[in-house]
Parts: C-alpha cells; structure tokens; sequence
C-alpha cells in the first residue's frame, strides 16, 4: 500500500510539476528548482528552517485534521492532492503564502493557476483564513511527513 501511494505521487508530481520533461532530465531539474524558488504571493518572504520541532508539528496535524483533511489526504488522491512530499516540490514560504493568502495565489500564482487547470473538475481550496503562526505550524507539520 505505502508503495502504490509513493509511485502516486510521484506520478502526480511528475504529471503537474514536470508536465513533458522526463524526471532525468535536465529540463526537469530546471523546473523542480525553479519552482523551489518560487516564494508564491503573500505576506511571507522568509521562514527559518531548522530540526522539525515536535509542537509544533502537534499543533499543525490538528489544523490539517480540521481544515485539511476533508480535500486532502497525506498519500492518497482523495477529493484534492495526496500532500506527502509536497515540501520537497514548493518552497516554505510559498506553502505558507498559500495556506495565508489563498485567493489571491489562485487568481496570479502561474503555478497554482495550473494546478486549479489540471484540478478543475474539483471544487478550489477555499481561504481557511489561517495566521501565520497556524500556516507555519501546518508547513511544520507536512515537514515531518517527509523526513
């Protein structure tokens, strides 16, 4: 099962992300770094990464249980993007400035703009209205699912 669920998103990853470029290629780590950069928009230009910090990770799986997990399952497809590994493919501060300024990203940010293409049969993240203390408990949280 945890299997099938990496090879989902890789294939995910692979098919949103890289659309056209195979994963070796020059050309997809172009992109996987460019996006990396990205910083989204939104009030956030920085976030100081360091060991994952165990309360807030606490802090930030009860936010995703109780906004979150409706859409969004951690490695499965569900109604929205299975999330595991998401913080290997986006950058800290643009996760945050999403889960912050949500809105906004979907109508200007290139990268969520094709995603809510690929994703248009679904219904888009509504703003959760989250502080900055709550997205970067979140972005803790989905931290500690990658290491």
């Amino acid at each position: 099962m945890k299997t099938k669920s990496i090879m989902q998103l890789l294939l995910f990853a692979t098919f949103i992300l890289f659309m056209g470029f195979k994963p070796d290629s020059p050309e997809f780590q172009q992109k996987k770094n460019s996006q990396l950069a990205d910083k989204g928009i939104g009030p956030v230009k920085e976030v100081k990464i360091a060991g994952i910090d165990k309360r807030l990770v606490d802090k930030g799986n009860d936010i995703f249980n109780s906004k979150c997990s409706a859409c969004h399952d951690i490695d499965d497809v569900n109604l929205a993007p299975a999330l595991r590994g998401v913080t290997k493919i986006l950058s800290p501060v643009f996760i945050m400035n999403y889960l912050m300024n949500t809105a906004e990203m979907q109508k200007k940010d290139p990268y969520v703009k094709n995603l809510i293409q690929q994703w248009k049969k679904v219904p888009m993240m509504k703003d959760q209205k989250l502080k900055e203390n709550e997205a970067r408990a979140v972005l803790e949280y989905l931290r500690s699912l990658d290491k």
